[in-house]
């Protein structure tokens, strides 16, 4: 089944009930479909079955529309972070030959693009008055293109009624690979499919039970595009759209909306902590939390906790272990499979392994995570180059995440490989030091990583983003002090810089940019 068809049969089966909140502006899942269609029609002059189109755009009801219209002509949605440059985008775009851009409105590059290039409307689903304010507030940005090229002029087409499913791709999506370079990774319909349809294993409630998520999360990543849009289309659960994350927006959004369902990576859970509005709100109606992309300090889960019982949630602040390479998610704590420390339990039809790159290591040691899942990825494009190696006869995903396993399953996430540290050969797992730093009153993230050592190799630099409630000086006392006392020698931080640490496109510290 393609990812069209299963979004059809959801839209059919409630073509009444709301699928997309955005801005204050309402749409069913009858009128989502029926745009779909049309915009089908209107691309078909543009594209054919295996063509690629390049989705430049964030979460929208067009962003969604576009999506689907693509899958059901047979095409490839090739998924990029809406502000990317224009070099880049081109060098993408050429990279996997994309014969079509649908571009956001606030893209820079959007009126000089070597490709056809139709440019969306940001506005067009908003209430009457966030359309309004949106126009004037971003007047420089928007303005200037063709408007005969607007794609939601494709809406006034008709209906195309019959479908194409692709002969391979479904959905390209960027990543880091497991070997750390620049990857596009090939998705089939099914995999997204099959993710979505283990709901019952994420949910702590009965999917019948819940009514709407805010889906803040971009389409361009694996998460966003299938847990936040994908399964709210195919489950029928109302999507909260939102172009861009503010604490303050979410917070009332999660009150007028009755949210029961929120996802998102640990900087946008801090933020909503520093958030009045949010820490005084309703919370009552939140089910269940997930955070992802990076590692979530054990404060942060705890602090997150107590404002959801303050505001009268019994919902926790699960975590989970995915890669690109499986969509996105590939193991999760829920209420029902939780164990502290732990990155997850394997979902249905998945297995994990633990090796020392020969053989299988035995519970309790630390090794090599290898994955065995139905969601694995088609491959990468353009290349021969995998991650999928033969382990004791099987095939296996070699992730290069430094982890072990627990007598029950349960997964222990110590390091990102290509992460480690070595100090005079010895292993520092950076997420060790990070998790005693960001325990410290005072200290809003921290992040450490290796600089070249003349005698020991690497040393471990400190990068530290303070709250602004301590001290420089005096926070760094407590963090050496700290550090003395629970980390090995080795992983004593020889050097200690205050900063705002860089992020990248997802919300996660952007490492590379550390020195």
């Amino acid at each position: 089944m393609t990812l069209y068809e299963s979004f059809e049969q959801c839209a059919k089966r409630n073509p009444q009930k709301t699928a997309m909140v955005f801005y204050g502006g309402k749409i069913t899942f009858g009128r989502l479909l029926s745009l779909v269609n049309r915009a089908a029609k209107g691309l078909s002059r543009y594209v054919k079955r295996d063509d690629v189109v390049t989705l430049c755009v964030p979460n929208s009801p067009s962003a969604a529309i576009a999506f689907y219209a693509v899958n059901k002509l047979g095409g490839i949605a090739n998924l990029v972070h809406p502000l990317i440059k224009r070099d880049s985008l081109i060098a993408c775009m050429q990279k996997v030959n994309s014969r079509l851009l649908i571009a956001y409105d606030q893209f820079d590059g959007k009126n000089d693009m070597p490709c056809k290039t139709l440019v969306s409307d940001s506005s067009f689903f908003m209430s009457l008055f966030a359309r309004l304010y949106y126009r004037r507030a971003f007047a420089k940005k928007i303005g200037g293109w063709d408007k005969s090229l607007t794609f939601e002029k494709l809406f006034a087409c008709d209906e195309l009624d019959s479908f194409t499913a692709p002969s391979y791709a479904a959905v390209y999506l960027p990543s880091g690979g497991t070997t750390g370079e620049p990857k596009v990774i090939m998705h089939s319909d099914r995999v997204f499919n099959e993710l979505c349809d283990h709901i019952d294993f994420f949910l702590a409630d009965s999917p019948d039970k819940y009514q709407s998520m805010y889906s803040v999360l971009p389409i361009f990543h694996g998460f966003g595009l299938c847990m936040n849009l994908h399964m709210c289309m195919t489950k029928g659960i109302t999507s909260v759209l939102t172009l861009k994350f503010s604490a303050r927006s979410m917070a009332k959004a999660i009150q007028k909306n009755r949210i029961n369902i929120l996802t998102g990576v640990p900087t946008m859970f801090n933020k909503l902590l520093a958030c009045k509005e949010f820490l005084r709100a309703d919370l009552s109606s939140i089910k269940d939390c997930f955070v992802g992309g990076d590692s979530a300090p054990d404060e942060l889960i705890n602090r997150f906790n107590e404002a959801l019982a303050k505001g009268g949630s019994k919902a926790k602040l699960h975590v989970g272990y995915g890669l690109t390479e499986t969509v996105t998610v590939c193991a999760v704590t829920t209420a029902r499979y939780e164990r502290d420390g732990s990155a997850g339990y394997p979902l249905p039809g998945t297995k994990f392994c633990i090796t020392d790159g020969q053989k299988m290591l035995p519970a309790g040691e630390v090794g090599e995570l290898c994955i065995q899942s139905p969601l694995l990825m088609l491959g990468y494009y353009g290349t021969d180059e995998t991650p999928i190696r033969e382990l004791c006869g099987q095939p296996w995903l070699f992730t290069g995440d430094v982890c072990y396993l627990d007598e029950d399953g349960y997964l222990f996430f110590k390091q990102r490989a290509k992460n480690m540290i070595k100090v005079s050969g010895v292993p520092v797992f950076p997420s060790e030091i990070e998790g005693v730093v960001t325990k410290i009153a005072g200290v809003k993230n921290a992040a450490a990583i290796g600089v070249p050592d003349a005698v020991r190799g690497e040393a471990v630099k400190l990068f530290v983003e303070s709250d602004g409630r301590v001290a420089e000086a005096e926070l760094e006392a407590k963090i050496k002090a700290a550090c003395a006392q629970k980390l090995l020698t080795y992983a004593q931080p020889q050097a200690i810089e205050f900063c705002t640490l860089p992020l990248n496109a997802i919300g996660k510290v952007d490492r590379k940019k550390l020195r």
